[in-house]
């Protein structure tokens, strides 16, 4: 699993932290399963490829639960990140969001939407860190707003990080 897998896969689990839910080993063994198939793999295939017959699924294999990823050094280095990621958000959350509120230009923390305020306290935990390059960090947050949240949710996750960054406070 990549970084990128790995850091999606700690932003649902804050976001599940914060919705009530307990985020636990249950969660980071089904996020880790999902988040390790190519999502590549579901794309429609290039115009003019030949297509391949699906495999006709067997009846016992249609309910059945996801195999959970085979354990090595990889997988378990994964696991310690996303719990590293995990549990510093979740512990610093109350100072995490006072230092996201001076960046918010006319917005509430209340207003924020909750997958949009999961990710930004991800980036500015990391952000804090110093761990990984700052563009990478906000290129990912921007990407994962995209992704699970609303349509302006990139432009206004890049706009809080790209100021929180610089320093500027209005």
């Amino acid at each position: 699993m990549a970084r990128k897998q790995a850091r999606v896969a700690a932003m649902q689990m804050i976001y599940e932290q914060m919705e009530g839910g307990d985020g636990g080993e249950e969660t980071l063994c089904g996020l880790i399963g999902f988040g390790a198939q190519d999502p590549e793999e579901d794309a429609p295939a290039p115009e003019g490829a030949l297509e391949q017959p699906e495999a006709e699924p067997s009846p016992a294999s249609e309910d059945a639960a996801p195999a959970a990823p085979v354990s090595s050094p990889e997988f378990e280095e994964d696991c310690a990140f996303i719990r590293s990621l995990v549990s510093g958000v979740t512990a610093r959350a109350a100072e995490l969001d006072g230092q996201i509120a001076p960046y918010l230009r006319g917005w509430s923390m209340d207003r924020v939407a909750r997958v949009d305020l999961a990710i930004l306290r991800l980036a500015v935990y990391e952000l804090s860190s110093g761990n990984t390059p700052q563009s990478v960090i906000i290129n990912e947050a921007v990407e994962m707003a995209k992704r699970f949240s609303s349509d302006k949710s990139g432009s206004f996750v890049n706009g809080v990080l790209g100021a929180f960054v610089r320093g500027e406070k209005p």
